[in-house]
């Protein structure tokens, strides 16, 4: 594969949906240090993205696609209408905010993302920063110290092996490590870390530290919870598109589809949420969700206004 040699080039790279491979980040921090104009190009490039998902959200394209699938509703196939819904917008899917740059500062660098984004951010120190949709964490590198912070939502964390550990702070949880891969959620009812490969400590507030390992994790309450084995592959798909459900409800189903994705999915009638389901499924295209709940639940999905979609029984 051949090194990219633009800032555009760099971009498609690193926000692939595909885990960056130690030479990309290598060559990546290279191309980065030969010109100052460099990483001058990849925030513009950034900006562009960010400002192509704005308009992704517009009012104005938002009330073209209701205007256009209210039109189609009469001829087009309910497929069709989510190929063409799901997929306007693909381009914007990957696109977040960023406020900040790579180089070490004072200041913290803040990240963003919408409904349905996901953003790929390598750091200073080598390290990679992927959120999840509707997260928002902040970092700083300075005086050999290295922070990150996340405020709300999910992000999975490469950290560069340094003789300093990387610190992520959750809520009133830290989490430390260097070398590692960890997955941390935060929201207003649940906190989760996943190790998803090496080794870290967590920290809770008032409680003791514990040491998780690859496929290791520890959710809730995090003072008193046990340790858990994960399929941390399944665990952290979501940052290549994809969701993975193991015979769990689809209330549960739904709910974390609608996390991740901008079609919004909404259940008719609440008896159906006991129904179970298990498969693998992209949220940013959304088509083998909705022919899964057909075909495999018995279900129909219908338009029932812009990116929001009725699941009911036929």
């Amino acid at each position: 594969m051949d090194t990219p040699q633009t800032a555009d080039e760099w971009f498609v790279r690193l926000h692939s949906g595909h885990p960056v491979s130690p030479q990309d980040e290598a060559d990546f921090r290279v191309w980065l240090s030969k010109d100052p104009l460099n990483e001058k190009a990849y925030r513009d490039c950034q900006v562009r993205w960010t400002e192509l998902a704005a308009w992704g959200q517009s009012p104005e394209l938002l009330a073209r696609r209701a205007k256009a699938l209210k039109a189609a509703a009469g001829t087009n196939s309910r497929r069709d209408l989510l190929r063409w819904a799901g997929g306007g917008l693909a381009a914007a899917v990957t696109a977040g905010v960023v406020y900040a740059g790579f180089a070490p500062s004072r200041a913290w660098a803040k990240y963003a993302t919408g409904a349905g984004q996901r953003l790929t951010v390598p750091l200073s120190d080598g390290s990679e920063l992927t959120l999840a949709p509707l997260s928002r964490a902040r970092a700083r590198f300075i005086d050999g110290g290295r922070i990150i912070e996340l405020q709300d939502g999910q992000i999975f964390v490469r950290a560069a092996r340094r003789p300093t550990p990387l610190m992520v702070r959750a809520g009133d949880c830290v989490v430390t490590g260097s070398g590692c891969q960890v997955q941390v959620t935060l929201n207003a009812d649940k906190t989760e870390v996943l190790v998803a490969d090496g080794g870290a400590t967590v920290k809770p507030q008032g409680g003791r530290t514990r040491h998780l390992w690859s496929g290791q994790k520890l959710s809730g309450d995090l003072t008193t919870a046990r340790i858990q084995a994960v399929d941390a592959r399944t665990a952290t798909e979501w940052r290549e598109g994809r969701l993975v459900f193991r015979d769990q409800p689809l209330s549960d189903v739904v709910a974390d589809f609608n996390r991740y994705s901008i079609e919004q999915f909404i259940i008719a009638d609440p008896k159906l949420g006991a129904l179970r389901l298990s498969g693998s499924f992209r949220y940013d295209g959304v088509e083998d969700f909705p022919q899964a709940l057909e075909s495999v639940l018995g279900l129909s999905v219908e338009p029932a206004g812009a990116n929001r979609w009725r699941i009911a029984s036929r």
